[in-house]
């Protein structure tokens, strides 16, 4: 199968598509005003179905890796940390040495090279999810960051 990873400005679909990854997104075709979209990108299958996304955004003045989520049944495809790379690279070429995240499974993050922070020091990036009727369950995301 073949993939296209490219550039879009389709918020609207993008936020379905987090949504409908279990991210407390709410789709909207109109970034919030506490965001500052900085650049979104999105993988699709032959066909045009979209596969996988991410985002790069400034919330409380840092650069942040937004949203990133990929389709359930193409987890594990390598298209997560592709996408996290194309985010990375272009938040170098802004200049950013740290990026920051939030995720509600810090040890994935961890994993993969990114550092726990502290949630009341840290800048105000996280969306709270309580009481997702998706996951049946109240979390609150880690919030982390990337040293560039």
């Amino acid at each position: 199968m073949t993939e296209r990873v490219y550039e879009t400005k389709d918020y609207l679909t993008l936020t379905k598509f987090f949504h409908d990854c279990g991210m407390e997104v709410e789709p909207s075709a109109e970034v919030p005003a506490d965001i500052e979209m900085v650049k979104m990108w999105r993988v699709d299958d032959e066909e045009g179905n979209l596969l996988a996304a991410a985002t790069l955004e400034i919330r409380d003045g840092v650069y942040t890796l937004g949203d990133l989520g990929v389709r359930e049944d193409h987890r594990r495809s390598g298209y997560g940390r592709r996408l996290q790379q194309i985010v990375f690279d272009e938040a170098r070429r802004h200049g950013v040495k740290k990026l920051w995240c939030s995720g509600k499974v810090p040890k994935y993050y961890e994993k993969i090279g990114w550092h726990l922070e502290d949630w009341d020091s840290s800048p105000n990036i996280a969306r709270n999810c309580t009481g997702c009727s998706r996951r049946n369950k109240t979390c609150f995301p880690a919030i982390l960051t990337y040293d560039l």
